[in-house]
């Protein structure tokens, strides 16, 4: 399993202490720091949030993907811990201007027929 960040344990716990009993059995299942799998693709903990669920971030540094972004209301049962990317894989983003990014969530939308309102 992989750690892509070293949390100091102590500093953590003195954090939780001041959250809500939601956030700290949100933030022990699945903890920060750690790289995880959310059905193709890797993320990692960016918020806890005290309906239970948690936003992550979907990132170039662990994937090949279209454009970065983060990804709210995703619940920890669909999360499981996994390893780096192999050697050799291919990561990256392929956008990272946000006006290419609008363009291409607009053209994508108008492709599957989605608007503001669907």
């Amino acid at each position: 399993m992989a750690k892509i960040a070293d949390i100091d344990q102590s500093e953590l716990d003195a954090w939780l202490s001041t959250r809500p009993e939601s956030i700290q059995k949100l933030a022990k299942q699945i903890p920060p720091g750690r790289l995880y799998r959310m059905e193709n693709q890797r993320v990692f903990p960016y918020s806890y949030n005290e309906d239970g669920t948690l936003t992550v971030i979907v990132s170039g540094e662990y994937n090949s993907i279209v454009f970065e972004r983060s990804v709210f209301g995703v619940k920890p049962e669909s999360l499981v811990e996994c390893d780096l990317p192999e050697e050799g894989e291919e990561l990256g983003t392929m956008l990272t201007d946000q006006k290419d990014i609008d363009e291409h969530i607009k053209s994508w939308r108008e492709e599957n027929e989605l608007t503001a309102d669907k």
